[in-house]
């Protein structure tokens, strides 16, 4: 009866440990680097970052539409009141964006961070406040002017710079 026992604990030993392992790959596949959890909030972000790029231009669409109107109204050409240093003050003073600081709070030239909150998007302010930018201001969105080009990048914790497209300054219509 005894060595019944002892067995019996053995063998309770020995499928508590192969349940234990079971458990722990199933929490590796699911939470791992290449689990499911991870490739989801992958995919969100990449969503984001796309939106983020869409919406920036419909608002310059938006802005170019409107003086065009003005334009027509006012007999006037639309050269003389829409360029792309009119189209970034007005995202400036929409608060769309903001002038970008050095460590040294010194502006940086030609290079514009992006309010993420002011876009009236959700899903875009769910990435900055996930990936941690408003808790340490290490991953941002923002607007560098590349010769005549304006472009839309995204910087992670390290500082590398992820290209997400242009800022399209004379949309067609």
């Amino acid at each position: 009866m005894k060595k019944e026992n002892g067995a019996s604990i053995i063998a309770l030993i020995l499928v508590i440990v192969v349940v234990i392992v079971v458990v722990g790959i199933g929490l590796h596949k699911l939470f791992g680097d290449k689990g499911l959890v991870p490739q989801q909030i992958e995919t969100d972000v990449e969503y984001n970052k796309t939106e983020i790029v869409e919406k920036l231009n419909l608002i310059v669409k938006e802005k170019y539409v409107l003086d065009y109107k003005y334009a027509s109204e006012n007999n006037q050409k639309i050269e003389d009141i829409y360029s792309a240093d009119t189209v970034i003050k007005y995202l400036l003073d929409s608060k769309y964006i903001e002038q970008l600081k050095d460590i040294n709070d010194n502006l940086v030239e030609d290079q514009y961070f992006i309010n993420p909150n002011a876009l009236n998007s959700d899903i875009a302010t769910n990435v900055i406040n996930e990936n941690g930018s408003n808790s340490n201001g290490t991953k941002l969105f923002k607007i560098k002017k590349l010769e005549d080009k304006y472009m839309i990048y995204f910087v992670n914790k390290y500082g590398e710079e992820e290209e997400l497209g242009e800022l399209i300054m004379n949309p067609e219509v």
